[in-house]
């Protein structure tokens, strides 16, 4: 009996070889390779071509869903989700029945995931699975309609789940004050749960709130609902002052953006 290829992509090591250790129990699947990232992904898929993918979401640099539209539909393997995200991605994938793992997960949720992916291998339902994954990552540009008619989840999360240090932080982003570009990382100020991830401004911006949050500068992001003060300073330019005290330059390109949420009437 030929076995299941599976290919494992998480940036997280310990994520990685905790699910090859799981995934070696079974005698039915090889794993032929691991990618900590994206890119490597794509080029293990290419070379490998895995029947079966265990794909972390939310990665740095390349996302789970930007490294599947980056392949022909022809040639996507099974998928398996592992995230940490919460209830607004989970009914996306509800409502495209895709499988997931919400970490941490649990050996019998794995078991169970694993089995109703080794029976769409032996069905061979190729068509079905990259339709649903196409309506999947649709959902997630917002720009494809629900499947079966279901009304889709309205509003983005009240909180964020991000990485750093190997952990995962889970933030409100009611307590997000700003968030500030710094190179290739992010500082996400928000009091005591302030951390530093390695993002980008552009990834970030897209995951929040436009109704609460607005980009103000090329580096930085703002919570409309802690801005205390926005005033001129010299050469026509504006700065704002936060909740936490911190002053931050407001670019001119995103001036009236801002103006229009805090009805500032410039």
């Amino acid at each position: 009996m030929n076995k299941i290829r599976v290919l494992i992509v998480d940036d997280e090591p310990l994520a990685r070889s905790g699910l090859h250790r799981m995934l070696a129990k079974d005698e039915s699947l090889e794993v032929v390779a691991e990618a900590p990232d994206g890119r490597t992904a794509l080029e293990a898929l290419k070379e490998k071509q895995p029947d079966l993918m265990f794909l972390d979401v939310q990665m740095p640099g390349m996302s789970g869903i930007q490294l599947l539209e980056q392949m022909p539909a022809n040639q996507r393997p099974i998928v398996i989700f592992t995230t940490a995200f919460d209830e607004y991605a989970i009914k996306a994938f509800d409502l495209h029945a895709i499988d997931y793992l919400l970490k941490p997960f649990s050996n019998r949720r794995f078991s169970a995931a694993l089995e109703r992916a080794k029976s769409l291998h032996r069905s061979r339902q190729g068509a079905q699975i990259d339709r649903q994954l196409d309506e999947l990552m649709g959902y997630f540009r917002r720009g494809a309609p629900p499947q079966s008619g279901a009304p889709a989840p309205t509003g983005l999360p009240d909180r964020i789940v991000v990485k750093a240090d190997g952990d995962l932080h889970f933030i409100d982003c009611a307590d997000v004050v700003w968030i500030e570009g710094q190179g290739d990382y992010l500082k996400i100020h928000a009091g005591r749960n302030s951390v530093l991830i390695r993002d980008t401004m552009a990834r970030m911006e897209a995951r929040l709130d436009v109704a609460r949050f607005v980009r103000v500068h090329k580096s930085a992001i703002v919570n409309v609902e802690h801005v205390r003060k926005l005033k001129p300073v010299h050469y026509g330019d504006h700065a704002l002052e936060t909740s936490d005290g911190s002053a931050i330059r407001v670019g001119r390109a995103y001036r009236s953006k801002l103006a229009s949420l805090i009805n500032t009437g410039e």
